[in-house]
């Protein structure tokens, strides 16, 4: 954790709480006894006693200390059980449940508690995010409630409910964060927190490496899920190069290597060819925005070492997709391309003609939140659920994360700030080209990371701005006679 740590005043739960928090904590405390003796008594399941009573740890910690409950929220991201209900309280899909499905939930309420002991008016922090994030989801509003008016026989308003509570649940963790975290220690121990979850989990996928084909991330109730590994080990690579290409100090930079490379072996036996391409585009897109053109020069020599470099599974993989006399024909348009394609990529270029259907049907708002089974493409799937208008909403929201991330990145000064909005920009973009095989931006186990990742870039995006704020009004003091036009050109050149 000392990798991350600065030198900064007493943080919040280090000192006496106020007044009212006081007799709010004890009252809590009773409450907690009585409920926790009440299900233990009439529930008879101790597994829900320990569910209880570890909630409602995790509701007093968050109130007293806002950061301790963040910390709580990126450990479960990845190492949470999961619990397979079936279809039966979702419709025709499985339902699959996690403790940290309850836990945001719990987090969530304590920070909203804190905000109020606080008496902060503001419910989140201003970011360009906001816009899009409301957007699209009235948009999926809108969408759905056309569908269930319609009431047509191939949607299900149940699984719809769950789709949707999915949803917000990962921009809950974007606004939780956002307003619990408010200073670059605060981000810094996060980050750390981060990577060393990131490095339990591929110590597990190197274990699993023996005994299974493909490797996926822990707990997971339907088996594994390589796809969703691949995805989060993207986000984590991208992460771990931004933060190398600023690290001050050559050992900081062996440090962010080592990471990487740890990430990258299990990376490699997902086999996830999406998951390929991602961290191409992502790393591509990493040295672009960063200016860093030996990043993009590593990735074309690997490109081009691979076939000596990379295990046979992963070339056999590769070499699967295109088959020649017993692969599925390509057809682009009604018209053969002259491939032949795997069945699997042949799904996603299926997809399409599926989204052909709806813009027919209903271009504009789709046939509603979790019409049919779309698990190959988030673009096909987005137009089939929200029509023409939600895929323009979901692209606004992409452009505005890019934004947010270039601004944070541009206009911070501290090296963990600029390398945490680098590598953001590059998940993004991975993703973006990751969720062209898959629903990536439904996935939880990728959406969780990468909204947490991307609230901590709202934060430090907000401390630039004060802290230029602050070297303005610094200069103003010490020249009191120079014109505020030209204060602001020198600090531009200053940047």
């Amino acid at each position: 954790m000392s990798l991350f740590q600065s030198r900064q005043g007493i943080g919040r739960g280090e000192v006496a709480e106020s007044r009212m928090e006081v007799p709010f904590l004890a009252a809590f405390m009773g409450l907690c006894a009585v409920v926790l003796l009440l299900v233990h008594t009439y529930g008879e399941n101790e597994g829900l006693t320990i569910a209880t009573a570890a909630s409602m740890l995790v509701f007093g910690a968050t109130v007293v200390r806002v950061e301790l409950g963040v910390s709580i929220l990126v450990v479960s991201m990845l190492l949470s059980p999961e619990v397979d209900l079936g279809a039966e309280f979702s419709g025709e899909r499985a339902l699959n449940v996690r403790y940290d499905d309850l836990i945001i939930i719990v987090i969530f309420l304590g920070v909203l508690v804190k905000l109020a002991f606080e008496g902060r008016q503001q419910f989140w922090r201003p970011s360009p995010i906001n816009l899009g994030i409301s957007l699209y989801v009235l948009v999926c509003a809108i969408s759905t409630m056309l569908a269930l008016r319609a009431n047509l026989p191939a949607w299900d308003r149940r699984t719809a409910l769950f789709v949707i509570l999915k949803m917000i649940e990962f921009y809950m963790v974007f606004f939780l964060v956002g307003n619990a975290i408010r200073d670059l220690r605060e981000v810094r121990r996060q980050l750390a927190l981060f990577f060393v979850v990131a490095m339990i989990v591929c110590a597990y996928c190197l274990v699993a490496m023996r005994t299974v084909q493909r490797v996926g991330t822990p707990f997971e109730a339907q088996g594994t899920e390589p796809n969703t590994l691949g995805g989060y080990l993207t986000v984590v690579m991208c992460l771990s190069v931004g933060l190398l290409t600023q690290a001050p100090t050559r050992g900081k930079k062996l440090l962010f290597l080592a990471l990487t490379a740890g990430a990258f072996i299990p990376f490699l036996y997902t086999l996830s060819r999406a998951s390929y391409i991602a961290l191409l585009v992502g790393m591509m897109a990493l040295g672009v925005a960063g200016r860093r053109l030996w990043v993009g020069a590593g990735v074309i020599a690997i490109l081009l070492l691979s076939p000596l470099l990379m295990p046979e599974d992963v070339k056999d993989r590769v070499n699967y997709t295109f088959q020649r006399g017993s692969g599925e024909p390509v057809v682009i348009a009604g018209r053969e391309t002259g491939f032949q394609v795997d069945k699997s990529t042949h799904e996603r270029f299926y997809v399409w003609r599926k989204v052909g259907f709806i813009l027919h049907v209903a271009p504009w708002f789709g046939g509603g939140v979790a019409w049919e089974t779309v698990l190959d493409s988030q673009y096909a799937r987005v137009i089939m659920e929200t029509g023409l208008i939600g895929l323009a909403a979901f692209v606004f929201l992409q452009y505005r994360i890019l934004r947010t991330c270039r601004e944070a990145y541009r206009w911070s000064r501290d090296w963990v700030a600029r390398g945490l909005a680098l590598g953001a920009t590059a998940a993004t973009v991975g993703l973006i080209t990751h969720s062209l095989g898959t629903i990536s931006f439904l996935i939880i186990r990728i959406m969780e990371p990468f909204w947490f990742l991307v609230a901590l870039t709202v934060v430090v995006r907000l401390l630039a701005i004060e802290d230029l704020a602050r070297r303005r009004q610094a200069k103003q003091q010490a020249a009191p006679e120079e014109a505020p036009g030209d204060l602001r050109a020198a600090t531009v050149q200053a940047e």
